[in-house]
């Protein structure tokens, strides 16, 4: 027994070896790696980005030492996820902490990590088909880079565990269809189990992918045994696992959960602020964030002489957070590069205009009736209006569309990103018209992504009521369509 656990560490230590070897061996990746270390020295302790990762943190702190019953992930998005399940995909992220690096900056590196793998299976996967097209490895590097993705990417959300989940079930198809079952199983139920560990819908998306998928298998009269496992590891091992190390609370979720309910909760994001006005009537610049709820009220004059006032936003938490963040934080990286660019001046300068405006409002609120709150929060697909549907699913695939409408500050920069994603959709598309006689481009992993992108638009579409979740989670739409695109560049024949 121990001869045989010895023989396993080996082979997992040989295999981790040959990885980093790999990747050090490769110029891209590098650099990719050394870009997003970069960017995370550059934010530091910022969240204000991505406020969930504040959620996240937590639970990496408190995975570790609370007792398994306690449900330590209760305040991020972990929450159904096995807890078994996080102590070992958060290990090598606890390992680092014990090298003196903060829990904050172990939980970005580990995003990064998982983001190599994923741009390594997809690099593996151009070099065993024997493809020496450079300008692939290029565009492929270039649509990691994309700005949103490459941010999400590098903190501590879970997009890059989405990422890597999804590459690897990606790869393992590839190596299954090859010929290769045992291999491409295993990888397969790798990236399954942590998809529905991970998040549950997508997992429910993917899952209906598979099914779809199987079903142009048989039509397609490809090998029933390999149909069988794609189904077995990827569908009804990962289910039962994950059944038997999760809590009730997340079969509950996963069973009893309606599409339609989803896209009625409210997409509003708000934020309170309390503004500390001095008895000139002038607006003092101090004031701390308060939690998201209900709209607040006015505070009583102190004895100091100043008067505290509550201001209610309506979006715009990425300005207020990066706004106290810059006063509080003068000497950190990102304020440095802020005020040599004079980005200071412009965040202030749209702090200030958002401040007056709640102060002039009769019930202290900014974004209630203006624009602002109509650009942040969606208005979601309805299954009983097809066009309804339709018409989000373009909001999530091409929007927000730059200056033509008014936004918020995080909405207005991000809308500046969508004709990278144009673009992107473009390159796809003209190689799929280039392959459209190629018979790689109706083979089982190609059939599977395309159905898997479909899926995920429409359910998103379903789903998505705010601005800025609905951004972020676009980015998990790289898999399918970066695989697309390398797969069909390689020109790979997959023996049925």
């Amino acid at each position: 027994m121990i001869l045989k656990k010895i023989t396993v560490l080996n082979s997992i230590m040989k295999f981790s070896g040959k990885f980093l070897r790999r990747v050090v061996l490769e110029r891209f990746m590098v650099i990719f790696i050394f870009l997003h270390l970069a960017l995370i020295m550059i934010l530091g302790d910022l969240v204000a980005l991505a406020p969930d990762e504040a959620g996240y943190l937590t639970t990496f702190n408190n995975i570790y030492i609370l007792p398994i019953s306690t449900f330590a992930q209760t305040s991020s998005g972990w929450i159904t996820a096995p807890t078994i399940f996080l102590w070992v995909v958060y290990l090598p992220a606890k390992l680092l902490t014990i090298f003196g690096v903060s829990n904050l900056g172990a939980i970005r590196v580990l995003s990064i990590m998982l983001t190599v793998v994923s741009f390594y299976f997809f690099k593996k996967l151009l070099r065993e088909n024997q493809s020496n097209n450079k300008k692939t490895e290029i565009v492929l590097f270039c649509f990691y880079l994309i700005p949103s993705v490459f941010l999400w990417t590098s903190i501590g959300l879970r997009e890059a565990f989405i990422i890597a989940e999804l590459s690897s079930v990606l790869f393992g198809l590839t190596y299954l269809f090859r010929g290769e079952s045992a291999k491409g199983s295993v990888i397969v139920f790798l990236g399954s189990y942590g998809l529905i560990s991970t998040k549950n819908y997508l997992w429910l998306c993917m899952v209906a992918a598979i099914l779809l998928s199987s079903l142009v298998f048989l039509h397609q009269k490809m090998s029933l045994r390999r149909i069988l496992l794609f189904n077995f590891a990827g569908i009804f091992l990962p289910l039962l696992l994950f059944v038997g190390t999760t809590s009730s609370y997340a079969l509950d979720f996963i069973f009893n959960s309606d599409i339609n309910s989803a896209g009625e909760r409210s997409g509003d994001s708000i934020t309170q602020v309390a503004i500390e006005i001095p008895s000139t009537g002038s607006t003092g610049s101090t004031g701390s964030t308060g939690s998201t709820g209900s709209t607040g009220s006015t505070g009583s004059t102190g004895s100091t002489g100043s008067t505290t006032e509550i201001i209610t936003f309506h979006g715009d938490y990425t300005l207020i957070a990066l706004h106290f963040y810059l006063v509080d934080n003068p000497r950190a990286p990102l304020s440095r590069i802020f005020q040599i660019l004079n980005f200071d001046l412009k965040v202030d300068e749209i702090w200030k205009e958002k401040l007056d405006l709640g102060l002039i409002s009769s019930d202290k609120q900014v974004g209630s009736e203006s624009s602002s709150l109509s650009g942040h929060i969606l208005e979601p697909g309805d299954l009983k209006n097809p066009i309804s549907v339709f018409k989000a699913a373009s909001n999530f695939l091409f929007g927000p569309v730059p200056f033509t409408q008014s936004l918020g500050f995080a909405s207005t920069i991000a809308a500046l990103e969508s004709p990278i994603w144009w673009l992107f959709y473009f390159i796809i598309l003209w190689t799929i018209i280039k392959f459209k006689h190629h018979p790689a481009l109706f083979e089982p992993t190609m059939v599977f992504s395309f159905i898997l992108f479909v899926g995920f638009v429409a359910f998103s579409a379903l789903v998505e009521v705010n601005l800025g979740t609905s951004f972020r989670h676009r980015s998990i739409l790289l898999v399918p369509l970066a695989y697309m695109y390398v797969y069909l560049n390689s020109k790979t024949k997959v023996s049925a």
